[in-house]
């Protein structure tokens, strides 16, 4: 029994004390309706964890996912307007931040320069984009069947948050099951032993930046189909939380280790404790202090378990 227990990952029990405290601080945090609730928030924040941990796991970081989300909501919501198809938006908005992440991986991978760096600079250059696209103002996104993505539901769960699971299940088995997994955890361990062994460090490397652009986007299109509209600056500050999801979910910042599913549980935390602290009207400058003491608690429980 004391073994089971020990091998219950600590984020698990995060979640359950959060739900116990929130709810003898709420009757109505523990209902059907804010569960959902819960569901349809934190699927964009758990889309964008994973290419944190990506990232991360591959021994990078990076810090423009957040410029992403609203680069490609307003890419696709300008679109939209000019009267493309709903179709024909997405997948412009998707391929542009795949491109333009894919050149950060490049640029980490061919010049040695700090990834902190490069996606620090890919966040100004990308946000100052969103900006002049969108005239500093909100772009509309009405079009007909957009509002399904971030809005729709199949027998009462949120469409975003059975999309997000369906992006974690397919991860999960790539990162598991295939050769580039294997490469993606031995570069984060050891790239001079990944490039001795022959894996294509430059080339994985370029791919991983590649998707976190991609991820990004799609969260940033289910965020502006749920808003209705796209903002320039929508998306700031959701890539320290997507980090944040990584590292409480277990993700070594050195690389090389790390479970997609223990981000997922990460991105779970993060979204339950903003949730409950949203309704107990606490101000937002003090949900981060309670945000990092969160972390350092659940980070502290983990590492003295695994010794």
């Amino acid at each position: 029994m004391v073994g089971a227990l020990h091998r219950i990952p600590g984020s698990i029990y995060a979640v359950l004390l959060l739900l116990v405290v929130f709810r003898l601080g709420s009757e109505h945090f523990l209902t059907l309706s804010n569960f959902l609730n819960i569901l349809q928030q934190s699927s964009i924040l758990a889309i964008v964890a994973i290419g944190s941990f990506l990232a991360i796991l591959s021994h990078g970081i990076d810090l423009s996912l957040g410029a992403v989300v609203s680069f490609a909501g307003v890419v696709a919501a300008l679109l939209m307007m000019q009267g493309h198809p709903v179709l024909l938006a997405g997948v412009v908005a998707l391929a542009l931040s795949a491109a333009l992440c894919a050149l950060n991986g490049f640029l980490i991978a061919r010049t040695g320069v700090d990834p902190f760096i490069i996606t620090l600079g890919a966040m100004g250059t990308l946000e100052g984009l969103a900006l002049v696209l969108a005239g500093g103002a909100t772009v509309p996104a009405t079009a007909a069947g957009f509002k399904v993505l971030g809005g729709g539901s199949v027998f009462f769960v949120p469409l975003a948050a059975i999309l997000a699971l369906a992006c974690y299940a397919v991860f999960g088995w790539l990162l598991k099951r295939t050769a580039l997994g294997t490469h993606i955890y031995a570069i984060g361990g050891n790239e001079e032993a990944a490039i001795l062994a022959g894996i294509p460090v430059r080339r994985i490397k370029t791919l991983v930046y590649a998707v976190n652009g991609a991820l990004a986007a799609f969260a940033g299109l289910i965020l502006t189909s749920r808003l209705g509209s796209a903002n320039p600056s929508q998306g700031i500050g959701i890539e320290f939380d997507g980090i944040a999801a990584a590292v409480v979910g277990g993700t070594s910042l050195a690389g090389g280790r790390g479970n997609v599913w223990g981000t997922f549980m990460g991105a779970v935390i993060i979204a339950v404790l903003r949730n409950g602290l949203n309704m107990a009207g606490l101000p937002m400058a003090l949900q981060m202090v309670i945000v990092g003491l969160i972390m350092v608690g659940v980070l502290t429980i983990d590492t003295l378990r695994r010794r």
